[in-house]
């Protein structure tokens, strides 16, 4: 039922191109219309020069013309079977490629929690790449092979009936041959994908945090790791290219025994012509041929339709729920009510429980608690990343799990830890939140963020380029990311561990712009640093998934409680 599946989805792709596989259809009946003819000609040929009597040299000599052009003929088509071929294969990978990436888009973000990145990416680049190669060479291939096993069959029959059933039927051994030879190749092409998917997805780590690695003199692990995946992918490869490799000379003197018995047969028993043979000769390989180039790239079909496989996977996965959402629109108040909300990654293990909240609107909300207490599960539930399993949380009264999800994250904005920039100039990054901003409202946002000195002093200002944000400070790289959230017209800013990972100097300078962005907006701050958050309006202490307090920082300190303990841990003097 899989292959089933996955066989019409590769044709429904196949199909969206139907013109282009149209004309391949078209150049491969011209083709192959000028090679039945040309075996014909060589038989005719061959007579007048070995018949009884003179050499009819006028004759030949005419056979010789037409050969000439009937190859010349059959050249420019195979040139534009080839050309047409790449043209259908290269619009089908495509085609794949937009679709896997639409699929992904739509993923929850369980599913990048856990897929390997690495695996992910291997399925863009390499077995697209498979693909590409494999349907280049079987499109040329499958189309014009059915035409040429059907014209010749017609011709041979037309020519001798007993001869061309021995035809038939030593290329039908042939065919039993392959098929029993590569039955079973395809599991092995599966493996050998799934393996070079973990090898990128330990190469994509190893080279994604290799500060990791050398600061804990981890290379020799790294390396031992992928040395063991590297063998396995060499065991599986060579595995699926030993079977794949059968084929080709299992079939080959299969068909090197059926020329001999065409002579026999046709010579002794059929009472052909010299001529005759010679067509039959030339034309047994020919209808032998279709069959010998698919058992030779029986390596890459496998091998494209094992990587379609591991593609069609993401194109068929289950997307975000979307079922009774709204498209409505929200008031812009930014009042948020948890009510009663239960939410595990794993059913056997619960994390946050019976958890409610009323957040005022404009209020400025610090969520603290040792790790793995909850906090990030918490604005995981707010942006919709995961949904509740139980309660509901309300965003201006309406039920969030009602609402459109574009329209459900347009009302945040977030700065999270790590602050990414992407390759492109420093205001394409700024609006990276809002494209449609103007350039002044981008100079604005940024001087707010306390931004702009700093970018001015780049070499082309806001239109330098950046790579990645490795040419910035780790402070520099957070305050553009601050300048992006304030570009965007949002009602909640969610501050997610923003000023964790620099200096105090640097982080003053973040606070500012953080004075800013929050004016008049419901802020959600997550803060290991208990500084940060001296002024909020309300401390929700989290434990084990659930409140342990609430309160200003004046008031939990009074109760000695957890937050208490907490804030003394840092701030102790020894």
């Amino acid at each position: 039922m899989k292959n089933r599946y996955q066989f019409s989805m590769l044709l429904r792709y196949v199909g969206r191109r139907k013109w282009a596989v149209l004309a391949v259809l078209l150049a491969s009946l011209i083709m192959c219309a000028c090679e039945i003819a040309a075996p014909y000609l060589v038989g005719r040929a061959v007579d007048r020069i070995i018949g009884p009597g003179q050499v009819d040299f006028a004759g030949v000599g005419q056979i010789i013309g037409l050969l000439a052009v009937l190859y010349l003929l059959d050249c420019l088509f195979v040139y534009l079977i080839n050309l047409l071929s790449n043209i259908v294969a290269n619009h089908i990978v495509a085609d794949i490629r937009k679709d896997a990436f639409a699929a992904l888009s739509k993923m929850p973000l369980r599913y990048y929690d856990t897929t390997p990145h690495g695996d992910i990416i291997s399925r863009f680049i390499n077995d697209c790449e498979a693909i590409a190669d494999g349907l280049l060479q079987s499109v040329a291939v499958l189309f014009s092979g059915v035409i040429t096993i059907i014209s010749t069959a017609v011709i041979m029959f037309c020519l001798n009936v007993i001869v061309t059933l021995t035809v038939i039927a030593s290329t039908s051994l042939t065919f039993v041959v392959a098929f029993f030879v590569t039955r079973n190749n395809n599991k092995h092409f599966q493996a050998q994908q799934k393996v070079l998917g973990a090898l990128n997805g330990t190469a994509e780590e190893m080279i994604g945090y290799c500060k990791t690695v050398k600061s804990q003199t981890a290379e020799q692990e790294a390396f031992a790791r992928f040395d063991w995946l590297n063998a396995e992918l060499y065991v599986e490869g060579q595995r699926a290219q030993f079977a794949g490799s059968l084929t080709n000379p299992t079939t080959r003197f299969v068909n090197n025994f059926a020329y001999i018995l065409i002579g026999v047969v046709g010579g002794i028993f059929g009472g052909l012509t010299a001529g005759t043979v010679s067509s039959f000769i030339i034309y047994a390989n020919q209808f032998a041929k279709p069959f010998n180039e698919i058992t030779n790239l029986a390596t890459q079909i496998l091998s494209a339709y094992a990587a379609f496989g591991r593609v069609l996977a993401v194109i068929s996965g289950r997307p975000e729920n979307t079922q009774g959402e709204r498209p409505q629109q929200l008031a812009h108040i930014g009042r948020l009510s948890i009510e009663d909300v239960s939410f595990s990654y794993n059913k056997k293990r619960p994390l946050i429980e019976h958890f409610s909240l009323d957040v005022a609107p404009g209020s400025k909300i610090a969520i603290v608690g040792p790790t793995g207490a909850g906090k990030t599960t918490l604005i995981n539930l707010l942006m919709r990343f995961y949904d509740v399993d139980d309660g509901r949380i309300l965003l201006d009264g309406v039920d969030i799990k009602t609402l459109n999800r574009d329209v459900l994250r347009r009302e945040f904005a977030m700065v999270l830890q790590e602050s990414w920039l992407f390759a492109g100039t420093v205001w394409e990054n700024i609006a990276y939140s809002r494209p449609d901003a103007t350039r002044e409202e981008i100079v604005a946002a940024a001087k707010a963020a306390h931004a702009h000195s700093f970018i001015m002093q780049l070499e082309n200002g806001y239109d330098t380029v950046l790579t990645d944000g490795d040419d910035l400070s780790a402070g520099q790289r957070q305050l553009l990311t601050i300048a992006r959230a304030m570009l965007r017209p949002a009602s909640i800013i969610i501050l997610d561990e923003a000023t964790s990972s620099v200096d105090t100097l640097t982080e003053q300078r973040i606070n500012k712009g953080f004075s800013n962005i929050l004016k008049g907006k419901t802020a959600f701050i997550i803060a290991h640093r208990l500084s940060t958050i001296l002024d909020a309006d309300l401390i929700v202490v989290m434990r084990d998934g659930k409140i342990a307090e609430t309160g200003t920082h004046a008031q939990l300190l009074q109760k000695n409680g957890v937050y208490a303990e907490l804030y003394n841990s840092q701030f102790k003097v020894s």
